[in-house]
């Protein structure tokens, strides 16, 4: 295990295992399936290598549960390496949270492996925001979120969201001004899941260098 200088901070990472033909299946539909699994290694690659820079707790939730205990070889350098739950998103990302808790943190970041412009300062910067709000999130450009912070459990954050739709950012921000929580808003930012979100971020770090048009 690799030591964490903060495991009262607790990033968890939401990673599938990358195989061809069960990985960024609505991209696989414009660019094919070995592309669509050469994207998404290389954007996780680059997730986890931003988080192996920082000092915080870093688990990996890994999806398929069955791929848990070769994680450590396509996943390299977390702290820990779990599997997801059951469920939706939602149930999956709640229960995550639970855990997370149940392990002394105070302060928790959910992450995913889908965003090419997420850095160490989206992470640090997250972190340090949760000492004056509630609650941290990162929009992407198609509604949804690419990072969600929190320091004390929640469940209605992760219950009837419209996943995967334009609708969930929106839908978690009226839930946050419903329970007049505070929260911080970074900059949006373009996660990849179709052809058209790949052709607005493929001259950028880490993908330009793919060759793939």
């Amino acid at each position: 295990m690799t030591p964490s200088t903060d495991p009262e901070c607790e990033i968890l990472i939401f990673a599938k295992y990358p195989e061809r033909g069960r990985c960024k299946t609505r991209l696989a539909r414009g660019v094919g399936e070995e592309n669509a699994l050469r994207i998404y290694r290389a954007l996780l690659a680059h997730t986890l290598s931003i988080v192996r820079t920082t000092p915080f707790r870093k688990v990996l939730m890994v999806d398929p549960p069955g791929h848990v205990h070769d994680a450590f070889e396509w996943a390299p350098g977390m702290d820990a390496y779990l599997p997801q739950s059951g469920g939706d998103l939602g149930a999956r990302m709640w229960a995550a949270v639970e855990s997370g808790l149940s392990r002394g943190a105070q302060k928790i970041l959910l992450l995913g492996c889908d965003c090419p412009q997420i850095s160490k300062e989206s992470v640090t910067s997250s972190f340090d925001a949760l000492n004056r709000y509630d609650v941290v999130l990162g929009p992407t450009d198609d509604g949804g979120y690419y990072l969600l912070g929190l320091k004390e459990g929640n469940p209605s954050l992760f219950r009837d969201i419209p996943w995967s739709t334009e609708k969930v950012f929106e839908k978690t921000l009226n839930i946050l001004k419903f329970q007049t929580l505070s929260y911080f808003v970074h900059n949006a930012f373009s996660d990849v899941d179709t052809l058209e979100d790949f052709d607005r971020v493929k001259h950028l770090e880490p993908l330009k260098n793919l060759g793939i048009r």
